[in-house]
């Protein structure tokens, strides 16, 4: 199995269109941001400690996609995910029901696509700047962002180990 679960971004991205109500960008950087954080604490964490576990006979890739985050003023952002947004790339027509089930083939990659699922639904429900309060109460964001400087580049390692030490 692959290193990461979407080696194309933009299929996680247009399925989040389909997710959320409303995918303004500043929803969709946090939700992608939270999306990468919970998963790689979590079912990219599973085998870290070699203990025997109900999913042990399972196999997760380490993270849910190659990430470029970045600290800005509101938050994290994914860079090429933001270019893009502004160019309009993305979109819930850009998908069928038949393009995500046929993804989420497996045992792991249904697990995988409600984990996704119910992050979305959690962060669809949450406006934009209360989003935003969220992730400017992580310390990798806190410790990199610098008041007008932009493109200051998150550690995904340290965004990881972050959520392991306050989640798992």
């Amino acid at each position: 199995m692959s290193d990461v679960v979407f080696n194309d971004k933009a299929f996680l991205v247009n399925f989040l269109y389909s997710l959320l109500d409303n995918p303004t960008k500043i929803k969709v950087q946090k939700t992608l941001y939270l999306l990468y954080a919970f998963y790689g604490a979590t079912y990219g964490n599973l085998n870290a400690d070699g203990e025997e576990n109900e999913f042990s006979n399972h196999s997760y890739p380490k993270r849910l996609f190659n990430a470029n985050f970045e600290a800005w003023r509101y938050g994290p952002v994914e860079s090429e995910v933001y270019g893009n947004e502004k160019s309009g790339r993305y979109s819930a027509q850009n998908l069928t029901t038949e393009d995500v089930d046929t993804f989420f083939n497996t045992a792991e990659l249904r697990n995988i696509r409600e984990f996704i699922e119910n992050i979305a639904s959690q962060t669809n429900n949450i406006d934009d700047f209360s989003l935003v309060d969220r992730t400017h109460q992580d310390n990798v964001w806190l410790n990199k962002y610098k008041e007008g400087e932009r493109h200051i580049q998150m550690d995904n390692d340290e965004i990881v180990q972050e959520y392991i030490k306050r989640y798992v």
